[in-house]
């Protein structure tokens, strides 16, 4: 985060894209990521928002692309889906019910929004093939997933060129073995850096590269983040610079231990989060639920933190998940203690002189 937004501000060339100021790198850029684990984001000026990047996380994993679920986390997210409902050219369909058929997907939870042609067409599931690939050839240069979709991405029925709020920015992911451990290989067409590679793209990729080292038996290697266009808007020039200028941060990986040993078992976590995760939001059950696995009971805590209101922390396995957890508690506390007091005075004689509320904050 710190070196790329100094490199940025530095080596940045200015364009208009869509009505925006825009600062990209002249030529395409290779990020090689040592510590994929170390994904959490801990620099106070980036205002990270650590939900949103799980929730996408189980998005992807879970073959959806509707909106009812991550919506319900980032509003604004409505404001990039076509018809408000599905995200057009989101990869969760993508990776794992690819058809390339010209028909957009619709996945839904446990596929109950699936494309009416699903029973006519080929679906494939490119996390199984990958599986599949590494137990033919535990060195293969073949486990690659596709995220384009030329079918869907490139023109209309009627054959003039797509009309879409969502373009698929990811083109392909690679993994590759390297000695014992695993390495991906991620190629964007565009990335924006602060809310695509440094908000989600990275976090996103770096844990499917975790969870697939262990569905393949193998260690966490490097990650490599290829964009052929990386920029910012000028609107976040300021926050860069505030990043820019961050002292070098301590960067703390954590390995999870899982058990889960391969994609079947994997899946089957994933389709009881993906329950627990819909009872939360429609608030059918309030409790923390055990999944005897440590890597996803980070996962449905962090679903839970925002879902159930409490002052209450939660205890998160890994060390840095739980700092950034409590501080989040922390401000809501101030936050809403802060509401209380402008209700209070509010509620007071207006005519009155009060003191301000920020006297006490």
């Amino acid at each position: 985060m710190i070196g790329v937004s100094k490199l940025l501000l530095k080596e940045g060339l200015e364009r208009q894209t869509r009505g925006q100021r825009c600062f990209e790198f002249p030529n395409p850029i290779v990020i090689k990521i040592v510590n994929p684990t170390a994904r959490l984001i801990t620099i106070p000026e980036r205002k990270w928002n650590f939900t949103l990047p799980y929730v996408e996380s189980l998005w992807l994993a879970s073959g959806r692309n509707d909106m009812a679920l991550v919506g319900h986390y980032v509003q604004k997210m409505y404001d990039f889906s076509d018809d408000k409902k599905f995200m057009r050219a989101g990869y969760g369909p993508r990776l794992r019910l690819f058809n390339g058929i010209a028909e957009d997907y619709q996945s839904g939870f446990f596929q109950e929004h699936a494309s009416p042609t699903k029973q006519r067409i080929t679906e494939i599931d490119q996390f199984e093939f990958v599986e599949e690939s590494f137990k033919k050839d535990p060195f293969t240069r073949q486990g690659i997933i596709s995220i384009g979709d030329p079918a869907k991405d490139c023109f209309e029925k009627q054959h003039v060129l797509k009309k879409t709020k969502d373009f698929p920015c990811t083109r392909n992911l690679q993994f590759l073995r390297n000695g014992d451990k695993l390495d991906l290989i991620v190629h964007m067409r565009s990335n924006d850096f602060v809310w695509g590679a440094g908000g989600v793209n990275i976090f996103n990729f770096t844990f499917i590269q975790e969870y697939f080292a262990r569905i393949l038996g193998l260690e966490i290697g490097n990650y490599y983040h290829i964009a052929n266009n990386l920029h910012y808007y000028g609107d976040f020039k300021e926050m860069l610079e505030k990043i820019a200028s961050t002292d070098e941060v301590k960067e703390d990986k954590f390995i999870y231990t899982k058990t889960f040993n391969n994609l079947a078992e994997f899946d089957e976590k994933v389709k009881a989060l993906e329950k627990y995760e819909k009872e939360l939001r429609e608030e059918r059950v309030t409790e923390l639920v055990d999944f005897s696995d440590d890597f996803f009971d980070d996962w449905a805590k962090v679903l839970y933190q925002f879902n159930v209101p409490t002052t209450q922390p939660i205890d998160f396995v890994n060390p840095t998940l739980d700092i950034l957890a409590k501080k989040k508690i922390t401000k809501k506390v101030i936050a809403d203690n802060r509401n209380q007091l402008v209700k209070t005075f509010k509620s007071s004689d207006e005519n009155s002189d009060t003191i301000s509320p920020n006297n006490y904050i």
